[in-house]
């Protein structure tokens, strides 16, 4: 009970509440949304992923206030809500709570070496093929998912605790298929970023359709000449 509390009380839970508040509202009016909003802290707040369980909770919220068909659009909002930083407290605060980092582990993560010389990691060289073809996979299955994913991940990005070059590589790489690296990743860097990107598509696909197009993305990876050398299964790996 008192760490319920203590969750409930904490500086996160109430920036992500006040997020979700703020999508509740494009569906809800604003009695209604207090109460959502309550709702969700109490049953999806203290969840590992501040996305986990979006897809439940808009279909409760749309079940409840009679906003059928409009399930998507407020899972979309409440993912872009989250993301925001509009959404965030304006006292100084973390980035919503993607992962958890140090001062010391960030400092380390900012600093940038002066040279601009091209790097290449096996981790990335993965990390690459598998990435895009999770998008194409998407793509074939859903093309309108496939967009909101893609803002989604970039949001993601710009809230994880990577310095701007490390942003940049992936966020090229989204945005037009190729990238050149110029900085190593931190062991697990890019796999939370995996980790975000799975948790959305079992939300917004569901677990069956998710797993296979993560199956099918690794099978391919696991074919190119970098895949050979670092597994693509690594970045799933618990």
């Amino acid at each position: 009970m008192q760490n319920q509390l203590e969750v409930a009380a904490s500086p996160d839970l109430q920036r992500q509440k006040r997020a979700i508040h703020l999508a509740l509202c494009t569906v809800l009016t604003e009695e209604e949304a207090d109460s959502a909003a309550d709702v969700w802290a109490q049953n999806f707040g203290a969840s590992a992923s501040v996305f986990s369980g979006l897809n439940l909770f808009a279909r409760e919220v749309c079940e409840t206030y009679g906003k059928s068909g409009r399930q998507r659009e407020l899972v979309q909002a409440m993912s872009r809500a989250l993301l925001s930083k509009e959404a965030k407290s304006t006292a100084p605060a973390a980035p919503v709570a993607l992962v958890e980092v140090n001062n010391v582990e960030m400092e380390e993560l900012v600093a940038e070496p002066s040279s601009e010389q091209e790097v290449t990691t096996p981790e990335f060289a993965t990390f690459q093929p598998l990435l895009l073809t999770l998008l194409d996979e998407l793509a074939q299955h859903d093309a309108e998912q496939a967009g909101f994913c893609r803002e989604f991940l970039l949001g993601v990005i710009d809230n994880l605790p990577w310095s701007p070059a490390q942003q940049e590589q992936v966020i090229k790489l989204i945005n037009s298929g190729i990238t050149v690296q110029t900085r190593p990743y931190r062991a697990g860097q890019l796999k939370t970023l995996m980790h975000h990107l799975t948790m959305w598509m079992k939300e917004t696909l569901g677990n069956e359709i998710a797993a296979r197009i993560v199956k099918n993305a690794i099978g391919e990876a696991a074919k190119t000449q970098a895949g050979t050398t670092y597994s693509p299964r690594e970045f799933f790996a618990k």
